[in-house]
């Protein structure tokens, strides 16, 4: 259940919907009249028509509501809606996703006015896919037949969504007639089910019926779908790269999972800091950061070619976890002849992330193809594919310099993640990828693992034989130490006798050259002054030295096992980890799926002092197992603080991926050898885990009963206390 805040926000909205559905309404979701009333003469004009009149709740002037689908929360100044311009009139205009649920359904009804001028009336319109259940009608008074009825027909909910888009109603015959207004939704709907409204306005010369008609032409001409065209006989292919900010040169061939509000800026973050690291200035963007729905299915192609050069294509792709693919068609036949996964997803070092791939199509040289993408998740998590710089008819020639080029383009990246080590884990994607033409440039393939050891004089050369590393096909395997950062301290001498004796973290930076290339790597030596404690209970080096990984599956950076991050809150709600220090072990950074478990075993340690223990620990998953040095199991201990309720408030009874610290008292083993397991257990629901500061040696008893930590809570920011407790 990672990443919720959109559904939890949708359902915060649905439930205010439904129960608040209208302001001044009966029990029943009609109208009471209480909060417009109709005059008793005809108003002179449209009364509102732009939605910019003064209101308050339980107020519209102008207008009358019945149903739950208009109401005053609808009035929005946003100049924009789910990712696109949508040409609001003045400061607001109605807006049917802010009003309530989509599937909410309802009338608004204007006040009754003498039509004047030309009899003309232009207004904007948006959503309302369904033309049958959404639609704008226009009544003489005392007439219950419509005279002029107006659908959003040009809404397909691929190109143009929730556009205010003007329409024009000629109403010439009714000149001098009392008429009215109304609108409405029995869309029950979620695909555009819901209307937008604005600028509501009676023509007085045929030179604004003119200008409102242009304005109906550019705009379908801006918004609506461009002229596909194409040349089968050309061996590239169109807007390979959406340089366009848009599908031109893309046709679609169903679905709306795929639409111009697709094509975002590559510099747009998601999840508030992470970067997709796309080419140029767009790319095709299956969720938008949630504006597209993830249960949204469909494909484009682009244009057809014939294949050239060697016979090779190389583009981006991110997400698309399942039933999501980019296919090399045959032109003709449409036949799919390649099916390319992104394979290397993963969740969350490379979730979202465009990644390179090169796919060998050569047996197709001389034939017409197209590629499409597709979507066929409509459900699960990460249902939907990015996509970005589809390049083909390349020669071997190409590859080969846009494999170097992509390489160093993440070796020379400024921006990383706060939460997460984007960089390292895509740097190890391009490291080690299966590339058609080897690699022009020095890649390490073999790693040093992170080591534990006493406190002393300790030759870190030797950790050097497990490194390796590779130029094109030939080996390299000249490493040396080049230094060994220790409390702020660098140090670049004295590796083969270098002097550990403080206990704590040491950082070795090791590398190798090659024909003017280098390339470097790190890890971890942990020494340790006793062995009361395990090695590296708090996470401190930033990363699981002393720790083992005990299940598949697990994501590896440059040989190290991932997990370890630095955030001190998560979500949009800035809820806090109570993580202590400056580093945690998240269970959503390791790679592991939610219904996945997994455990981590610490060094083994001497139980000494009072026999007590602590560990933090959240998340409904969340369990800790002590074991004797045998193996033999003396202790499991879960924690039992989860709730998923009031969210986002702590204070109020929440506790999601926040840690308590939990005592645990091990005393009848004293003096024996351990060690302990942290474990995401099976859980229904919410089944993640998070760990940090495990704590082996008290001398005297930690007074858990009068201890707390300190969290700001989640929404306010006001402290709230994490009471410690003794586990049995």
């Amino acid at each position: 259940m990672n990443r919720k805040i959109a559904a939890r926000a949708f359902f915060g909205l649905a439930m205010a919907g439904m129960l608040f559905g209208c302001v001044g309404c009966g029990k029943d979701g009609a109208d009471t009249g209480e909060d417009s009333k109709k005059p008793s003469e005809p108003a002179a004009d449209i009364v509102n028509g732009s939605f910019e009149a003064e209101h308050e709740s339980g107020q519209w002037a102008g207008w009358t509501r019945s149903g739950s689908s208009f109401n005053v929360r609808g009035l929005s100044d946003a100049a924009e809606m789910n990712g696109v311009e949508i040409e609001k009139d003045g400061n607001y205009f109605f807006c049917g996703t802010a009003a309530d649920n989509p599937a909410m359904k309802g009338t608004l009804t204007s006040d009754v006015f003498t039509l004047g001028g030309n009899g003309f009336i232009t207004f904007k319109m948006g959503g309302g896919k369904n033309t049958e259940k959404v639609y704008v009608e226009f009544f003489e008074e005392g007439n219950d037949t419509a005279i002029a009825k107006v659908a959003n027909t040009d809404c397909d909910g691929i190109f143009i969504t929730d556009h205010l888009i003007t329409k024009v109603v000629d109403l010439s015959g009714y000149v001098g007639k009392n008429i009215y207004i109304k609108v409405t939704d029995n869309d029950d709907g979620f695909d555009y089910a819901y209307v937008n409204l604005d600028a509501f306005k009676v023509c007085t010369t045929q030179e604004e019926v003119k200008a409102a008609e242009a304005d109906y032409k550019r705009q379908i001409e801006a918004y609506g779908e461009k002229p596909f065209e194409e040349d089968e006989t050309l061996n590239t292919i169109k807007n390979g790269g959406f340089e366009t900010g848009d599908l031109t040169g893309w046709k679609v061939l169903g679905g709306t999972a795929y639409t111009n509000q697709g094509v975002v800026s590559t510099g747009q973050m998601y999840w508030g800091d992470r970067s997709v690291y796309g080419e140029g200035e767009y790319y095709l963007d299956g969720s938008n950061n949630g504006a597209i729905a993830e249960s949204l299915t469909g494909s484009v192609r682009s244009t057809k070619f014939t294949l050239g050069g060697d016979g090779y294509i190389s583009f981006m792709i991110g997400a698309g976890n399942q039933k999501c693919y980019v296919a090399v068609c045959d032109g003709n036949t449409d036949e799919e002849l390649i099916q390319v996964e992104n394979t290397y997803f993963n969740d969350p070092a490379l979730a979202l992330n465009l990644l390179r791939v090169y796919v060998d199509a050569s047996e197709y040289k001389g034939r017409v193809l197209y590629l499409k993408v597709v979507d066929n998740n409509d459900g699960g998590g990460f249902a939907f594919m990015n996509v970005d710089d589809f390049r083909v008819s390349m020669t071997l020639d190409e590859v080969a310099a846009l494999e170097l080029e992509q390489l160093e383009k993440i070796k020379n990246e400024t921006y990383n993640s706060a939460t997460y080590d984007d960089l390292a884990a895509l740097l190890n994607y391009y490291n080690n990828y299966p590339y058609p033409v080897p690699l022009a440039a020095l890649v390490m393939n073999s790693y040093v693992g992170h080591q534990v050891v006493d406190c002393g004089t300790v030759d870190l050369t030797a950790f050097l034989k497990d490194a390796g590393a590779v130029y094109g096909d030939t080996p390299v395997t000249d490493f040396k130490i080049l230094k060994v950062a220790f409390e702020g301290t660098e140090y670049t001498e004295g590796f083969d006798a270098f002097d550990m004796g403080k206990a704590g973290c040491y950082d070795v930076t090791y590398g190798v050259s090659y024909e003017g290339k280098a390339a470097e790597a790190h890890f971890t030596v942990v020494a340790m002054a006793d062995r009361n404690s395990v090695a590296n209970g708090g996470f401190e080096s930033g990363n699981l030295a002393g720790w083992t990984v005990l299940a598949d599956g697990w994501s590896y950076v440059d040989g190290q096992a991932a997990g370890v991050v630095s955030a001190e809150n998560y979500w949009g709600e800035a809820l806090p980890y109570n993580q202590a220090g400056n580093y945690h072990l998240d269970g959503w950074n390791n790679g592991i799926d939610e219904g996945s478990t997994w455990s981590v075993r610490s060094t083994n340690f001497t139980l000494a002092g009072s026999g007590f223990i602590s560990v933090r620990m959240g998340g409904h998953a969340a369990a800790v197992r002590v074991y004797k040095a045998d193996g033999t199991e003396i202790g499991h201990y879960q924690q039992n603080r989860f709730s998923d309720v009031n969210f986002p408030s702590l204070a109020a009874g929440g506790s999601w991926a926040d840690m308590g610290t939990y005592v645990m008292d091990l005393s009848a083993y004293l003096g024996e050898e351990l060690y302990l397991e942290l474990c995401d257990e099976q859980a229904d629901g919410w089944a993640h885990a998070f760990f940090d500061e495990v704590v082996t040696y008290y001398e005297e008893v930690p007074d858990y009963a009068n201890n707390a930590d300190s969290v700001p809570d989640g929404g306010t920011g006001e402290e709230v206390k994490i009471p410690w407790q003794l586990l049995e």
